[in-house]
């Protein structure tokens, strides 16, 4: 029969591996839990209010332009209030009620704000050319320029021509949101749909090398931090209106 724990040092030794897989639990935990409470995040749009509802409770800030509606990033970093209108969720966070939050634009032109990565400094910005069906084209840019960083097929490319260009635009949602941007800001999906098979359009663009990303559907998904990517919605990071 074992002697089990019967010395101080193995009584020590096991004390510690205990303690240390009792950190190791709940880190985890607190990691599961964070990203849970993340997802149940949700906004209400009252007027110039903007009202964060996250685990029954609800904080409220004031904004400086009416929001027309409210949808976070993909990122989490930036909540997209408007056409061309976004707010830090930094700010959203600090926020005073009687102190209103600023609402940053991106440039005139360019179309409607469908992502934004703040660490990155990037954005992705759709405009319609066709009505019938609505089709689309996507500007990836830096924050404060309009100079699109893709010249891929769906990329709306200043000084070619407009019917040229409609020959490879895009189907869409058409709202805020309906973009993703990777964490890192190296990939785009511009309609929102994270496929890197060969046939994939517009598929997922390397905005970094300026080509179109083609992989199996497991690294795909891995190029925006997650293996449910490919199952995304925009609908999970809309807003609630009253």
């Amino acid at each position: 029969m074992s002697e089990g724990l019967n010395t101080p040092e193995q009584r020590k030794r096991f004390s510690h591996r205990w303690l240390t897989l009792r950190l190791v639990l709940s880190l985890v935990w607190s990691a599961l839990f964070f990203n849970v409470a993340q997802a149940a995040e949700l906004y209400e749009v009252e007027g110039k209010i903007l009202n964060i509802v996250n685990a029954g409770s609800t904080r409220s800030c004031m904004l400086d332009t009416k929001p027309i509606y409210a949808v976070a990033s993909y990122d989490q970093s930036a909540v997209m209030v408007s056409v061309r209108g976004y707010v830090k969720r930094d700010d959203l966070e600090s926020c005073l009620r009687e102190v209103p939050v600023h609402v940053h634009t991106i440039p005139d032109r360019v179309g409607f704000l469908s992502d934004i990565n703040l660490s990155k400094r990037i954005y992705v910005a759709l405009d319609f050319v066709s009505t019938r069906p609505f089709l689309y084209l996507a500007t990836v840019a830096h924050i404060g320029s309009a100079k699109n960083l893709v010249t891929l097929d769906g990329a709306y490319i200043s000084g070619r021509p407009l019917a040229q260009l409609k020959r490879h635009a895009f189907n869409a949602t058409g709202e805020a949101g309906a973009s993703v941007i990777s964490l890192d800001g190296r990939y785009v999906a511009p309609d929102g749909v994270v496929s890197c098979t060969d046939d994939a359009f517009p598929g997922v663009w390397d905005v970094e090398s300026n080509n179109r990303a083609v992989l199996d559907d497991d690294s795909c998904s891995a190029l925006f931090g997650s293996s449910k990517a490919s199952n995304y919605q925009s609908n999970d990071r809309y807003s609630h209106t009253n």
